[in-house]
């Protein structure tokens, strides 16, 4: 079974960022693809406020493996602007999928979202799905107890 879906396209048509949400691992996964502007970085991570409130879900797999060039590097408006808005729809959890070519500008600094959720940087992911995975356990046993 799957959630909700988008697919965002640059002009030619080459999808530059899908997202799922995974109701069996209860993440909202997006996969970046090419190289990523600016303009297109703001536009998924918007889609993905969208997709949040349409879905209320604690964890997201940013998954970058698949860029091939340095990643959009608006972290001033993801801290300041999307930031306190998925926090408010309940984001909790992020694991962050380096490139597989390693760009530096895809690292924000350590503290760039501090007290609005946990960011965790991965080489793989592998990495990123175990971590979220414990993420969901602590979750349940938290709501348990």
């Amino acid at each position: 079974m799957t959630g909700p879906t988008f697919t965002l396209a640059t002009s030619s048509q080459d999808a530059y960022c899908a997202a799922q949400y995974e109701p069996e691992n209860e993440w909202i996964r997006i996969t970046w693809r090419g190289f990523v502007i600016n303009d297109d970085g703001v536009q998924g991570a918007t889609a993905y406020l969208g997709m949040l409130q349409a879905v209320p879900c604690a964890m997201l797999l940013n998954d970058n493996s698949g860029v091939t060039g340095p990643w959009f590097d608006s972290v001033d408006w993801l801290q300041h602007i999307w930031a306190p808005q998925v926090k408010a729809l309940g984001l909790r959890y992020v694991a962050h999928v380096l490139p597989a070519n390693d760009f530096p500008s895809v690292l924000p600094p350590a503290d760039a979202f501090a007290g609005q959720f946990e960011l965790q940087i991965f080489s793989t992911l592998a990495e990123a799905e175990q971590w979220l995975a414990s993420c969901r356990r602590a979750q349940a046993s938290d709501q348990v107890a």
